[in-house]
């Protein structure tokens, strides 16, 4: 303190300087909170708990799985299963009669062949099931979504490129096209998004959605790479936890991901401080390509909640120390005068 005292002493417009420092830092750190907070909401995959539940309760959990472990719907069923039964032993019950206590969804990769009397073209597809679009809102430039509660599994939907190539046109919804000997009916044609961070994340090859159970079947099931629940949080690291306890792989298998929490500050610095260590990991996951965009809005973001958390503790700091010289100096003035 006495050597503070002394550089201030020093300094003829003292007052002035801190000050203007002060509220430099804080101006700086009030935009990258700004920033922060639009990164956070930017990409919907990223807000199912906020859009699910608005009071905060609920957490959206993500597992990521590899492809062999063989992870199919037979597992998916006794996982919901088993959620069921966590959540009956702690207590948990649906808000209302006509709520639903968890929300899941599931999907599984593969490629297959599309006919039409204008073209054949071979496409990646996601195969998805449970409340996949509840999840994943995709933007959709006519038709709808599917549900995972349709029974024929005959409807798919496909981006603009893949409907020009297929079609000559993107009005298409209700057209038939062709997979082996079954036809299939185009539900819904999206928009692929068209900024980097998403070329990079998909790629450019034709990509479509199918029910899950089109392509599942008891001969040939299908390997599950990704599922994800949003469920009640009454606590903190509580649907984490029940997720990745209930899962019946070897933890080398899978990787749960808590999606509520992963743009906090204090997920953000700890991100930042082993940032070099991140392309590291060991697990061999394929990530879907949300998954990708989160992790680069990650490593986006966790410069701007370092820079945060420094300009705010600056700027307090400075005007704190202000402040204690000031009512340091009024109380020796006092001192004086009663002397």
């Amino acid at each position: 303190m006495e050597k503070l005292k002394a550089i201030l002493s020093k300094i003829k417009y003292y007052r002035v300087i801190c000050l203007s420092l002060s509220l430099i830092f804080l101006a700086i750190g009030i935009i990258t909170n700004i920033i922060l907070n639009a990164g956070r909401n930017k990409y919907d995959d990223q807000t199912m708990s906020a859009r699910w539940d608005s009071e905060g309760s609920s957490a959206h959990i993500s597992m990521f799985i590899k492809d062999i472990a063989h992870f199919t719907k037979n597992d998916i069923e006794g996982l919901e299963y088993e959620l069921n039964k966590q959540l009956d032993l702690n207590s948990i019950e649906a808000p209302n009669e006509d709520a639903r206590r968890f929300v899941d969804c599931y999907m599984a990769k593969s490629s297959i062949t599309l006919e039409t009397e204008q073209n054949t073209i071979d496409v990646e597809c996601m195969a998805v099931g449970g409340d996949f679009f509840l999840f994943h809102p995709i933007r959709l430039a006519s038709g709808s979504y599917f549900a995972g509660s349709d029974l024929t599994y005959d409807g798919i939907i496909l981006d603009e490129a893949t409907a020009w190539r297929l079609f000559g046109s993107s009005n298409i919804v209700g057209q038939k096209v062709l997979f082996g000997d079954r036809v299939l009916f185009i539900k819904g044609v999206y928009k692929r998004e068209d900024d980097k961070v998403h070329y990079y994340a998909r790629g450019d090859k034709p990509e479509i959605y199918v029910p899950f159970d089109l392509l599942d079947s008891a001969d040939a099931p299908l390997d599950i790479v990704s599922f994800e629940v949003c469920m009640p949080n009454p606590i903190e690291n509580f649907a984490n936890k029940i997720i990745t306890d209930i899962v019946k792989l070897d933890t080398s298998n899978f990787e749960v991901v808590n999606n509520s929490e992963r743009f906090t500050i204090e997920n953000l610095w700890k991100l930042y401080k082993g940032k070099k260590y991140r392309s590291m990991q060991n697990r061999d996951i394929i990530y879907p390509y949300w998954e990708k965009i989160a992790r680069f809005q990650e490593d986006r973001l966790s410069p701007y909640a370092v820079v945060m958390c420094v300009t705010y503790i600056s700027s307090a700091t400075i005007f704190l120390c202000l402040v204690l010289y000031e009512v340091s100096k009024l109380t020796r003035l006092r001192s004086r005068n009663d002397d």
